[in-house]
C-alpha cells in the first residue's frame, strides 16, 4: 500500500507528457470516449404493512361458546410502517462531461456503466453481489370456506345461537380426536408417522376454518414505496416532506394532510473546501483538463422521521457536495497501467493500483 501511494505522489510530481488528453466535452466538436461523472441521487424505499380484521359470522357467541373474550367484533385495518432503507445512486451530471482521446494511451481503456458515468480505467469493475430479499411472510391466501366442514345438523339450524352451538361442538369433537391421535387412543390413527401428520394438518385446518367463524380473521398485506430525491448543493435541507403516513389509510402522497409527515434533513458537513466564485469562473474557462476528472464528494448527514420516531439517521458521500478534481495524466503513459476504480455513485475514487 505505502509503495502505491508513493507512486500515485511521484506521478502526480512528475512533468506532463502529452499522452493521454481529457477534454471539456461540446456536441459535435469532441472526437474519443465521452463519460460521464455523477451527481448522486437518494433512494428510499419504505416498506409498510396493513392489517386487516374482518369479523366471524358467530363473533358474539366467541365468549358463550368457546370461552374467547377477544373476538373481533368490528371490521378495520390499520397501517404499520416496518422499515425504511437508502441507498446512493449516480445520475450522469450533464456539466460534468468529458472526451478522452483514444490515441492509444493505457487510459484509453475505460468502463463505463449503462448511464455512461465512468466506472473504472484499466480494470473493471467487480461484480456486485445480488442480495436476496426474503418475502415477508403473509397470511392473505385464499380463505378456506368453513361450509365445507359443517354437518346438515349445522347447516339448517333454525337460528343463528343453534348453528354457533352446533359449530363449537364440533370444534370441541375435532380437539378432542386430535388428542386421542397423539395419545395413541385412537382405533383409526395411521401405522406410519406420515400419515399421522397428515391426519392431524387436516384436523388443524378444519378447527381453524371453524373457530374463525367466531373469533374472526386478521389478513395482513406488506407494501414497498419508492421515493427519489437530489439533494442540492446550495444549501442544507430541513424538515422537507418525503410522505404522509396515517395509520387508517397507509402511506399517502406528501401533498395529502390527511397524513402525519415523514420528513427528511439532509446537512452538508462541509468536508471539502469548495473553490470560490473566481477558481469557479477559471475552470469554466479551462476547457482541456490534463488527466481524467474524478469527483471528491463532500459529506453530509441524512435523517428521515416522524416527531416521534427516526427512521434513518446517517452519514453519506454525495458528489455535489464536493468538488472535481484531477488525476495527472502520467499515471497513464506508455509504461504505465494504473488501476483506478471509480464510485459510480459520487464519481469518487475507490482505488488506485499501480502495477
Amino acid at each position: 500500500m505505502k509503495k502505491i501511494i508513493a507512486a500515485f505522489i511521484l506521478a502526480l510530481a512528475t512533468p506532463c507528457i502529452a499522452q493521454t488528453d481529457v477534454n471539456k466535452f461540446f456536441s459535435g466538436t469532441s472526437e474519443g470516449m465521452t463519460y460521464f461523472l455523477p451527481d448522486t441521487k437518494i433512494c428510499i424505499t419504505v416498506e409498510a404493512c396493513c392489517v386487516t380484521r374482518t369479523p366471524g359470522e358467530f363473533s358474539s357467541y366467541a365468549e358463550r361458546f368457546l370461552h374467547i373474550k377477544d373476538a373481533i367484533a368490528e371490521p378495520g385495518n390499520s397501517w404499520e410502517i416496518v422499515g425504511v432503507e437508502s441507498c446512493c445512486e449516480g445520475i450522469p451530471c450533464k456539466d460534468k462531461a468529458y472526451t478522452v482521446k483514444l490515441n492509444g494511451s493505457t487510459a484509453s481503456n475505460i468502463s463505463l456503466n449503462d448511464k455512461g458515468i465512468i466506472e473504472a480505467i484499466n480494470t473493471t469493475m467487480p461484480a456486485k453481489s445480488i442480495e436476496e430479499r426474503v418475502a415477508a411472510k403473509q397470511n392473505t391466501g385464499k380463505r378456506i370456506d368453513a361450509s365445507q366442514y359443517m354437518t346438515e345438523e349445522m347447516l339448517t339450524a333454525t337460528s343463528t345461537a343453534k348453528m354457533a352451538e352446533l359449530t363449537a361442538k364440533e370444534i370441541y369433537t375435532i380437539r378432542e380426536s386430535k388428542l386421542a391421535i397423539t395419545r395413541g387412543l385412537s382405533e383409526n390413527t395411521p401405522s406410519d408417522g406420515a400419515g399421522i401428520t397428515l391426519l392431524l394438518q387436516e384436523l388443524d385446518k378444519q378447527e381453524r376454518a371453524l373457530t374463525e367463524m367466531f373469533t374472526g380473521r386478521t389478513d395482513t398485506l406488506y407494501h414497498t414505496y419508492n421515493y427519489e430525491f437530489i439533494p442540492s448543493s446550495a444549501c442544507d435541507t430541513v424538515k422537507a416532506v418525503l410522505f404522509r403516513f396515517s395509520r387508517k389509510l397507509g402511506v399517502l402522497d406528501k401533498e395529502n394532510l390527511a397524513g402525519e409527515p415523514v420528513y427528511y434533513d439532509i446537512k452538508n458537513l462541509r468536508t471539502v473546501v469548495l473553490p470560490t466564485e473566481n477558481e469557479t469562473a477559471a475552470n469554466k474557462k479551462s476547457i482541456k483538463k490534463e488527466g481524467v476528472c474524478y469527483n471528491i464528494p463532500g459529506r453530509a448527514r441524512m435523517e428521515v422521521y416522524t416527531r416521534s420516531r427516526t427512521f434513518i439517521k446517517k452519514e453519506i458521500a454525495i458528489a455535489q457536495l464536493g468538488t472535481t478534481e484531477v488525476l495527472s495524466k502520467t499515471l497513464f503513459g506508455k509504461n504505465n497501467t494504473t488501476k483506478v476504480l471509480f464510485d459510480t455513485a459520487t464519481g469518487g475514487v475507490i482505488s488506485i493500483k499501480k502495477d
